[in-house]
């Protein structure tokens, strides 16, 4: 969707939040109470700095968002006076349907305060509220991150999905979701010929893989 000016105009005011192919952007004008640093925006501005950051945002924050989050891990990587700063974070999250989701967000910064107590190097389990806010680096755009982490603890080891496992999780779901038989499956057994569902994996595997090369 190149041109979201009929897009816009459509649902211009109305309390939703609409999906799109980067992303999801959100009409209710309650919502910019919810995001930090809209403070001094007007609502035509909410509106366009979400549309500019379609496909850019932490995309697997997004989903924890707007639906729910199980859970993080991360390894310490930096630690300032008032920030700790994680290589990656470990993101496992559930839809509203109940399928499970997990992914990684990669150089996340939180507030210090709960991780006094840990050193660079360290890996810790915790929960935390997922939040909106604007990141006016390169332009006004809406992004998402963590604040208010809860139950903070070591562990002695993590180990994230592999690229490729994380890549076919998202295959499968887009898979799902443009499925003729998704009405009528329950999620937990797939209605496809296996090897029609193998054929669209590679094919979409294929399709992937080509656009990260260019």
């Amino acid at each position: 969707m190149k041109d979201f000016s009929g897009f816009k105009k459509a649902n211009y005011g109305e309390k939703i939040c609409a999906q799109t192919e980067g992303g999801v952007v959100c009409f209710d004008p309650d919502s910019m109470k919810k995001v930090v640093g809209t403070e001094k925006m007007t609502y035509d501005e909410y509106l366009d700095a979400q549309i500019r950051s379609l496909g850019q945002y932490r995309s697997y924050f997004e989903m924890c968002y707007f639906n729910f989050a199980m859970g993080f891990q991360g390894q310490i990587e930096r630690i300032t006076n008032n920030y700790v700063c994680f290589e990656r974070i470990f993101v496992s999250g559930m839809f509203s349907d109940g399928d499970m989701f997990e992914g990684k967000e990669d150089h996340v910064w939180l507030d210090k305060y709960g991780f006094e107590s840990f050193q660079v190097g360290d890996c810790v389990e915790f929960s935390a509220e997922v939040y909106r806010y604007v990141k006016t680096g390169n332009g006004k755009l809406i992004d998402y991150s963590l604040r208010k982490p809860e139950g903070i603890k070591r562990i002695e080891s993590y180990q994230f999905p592999s690229d490729d496992k994380l890549l076919k999780q998202e295959i499968n779901r887009i898979i799902c979701e443009t499925c003729f038989f998704s009405k009528q499956c329950n999620k937990t057994f797939c209605m496809l010929n296996p090897k029609e569902r193998k054929s669209h994996q590679r094919q979409m595997f294929k399709m992937i893989t080509q656009n990260d090369e260019t």
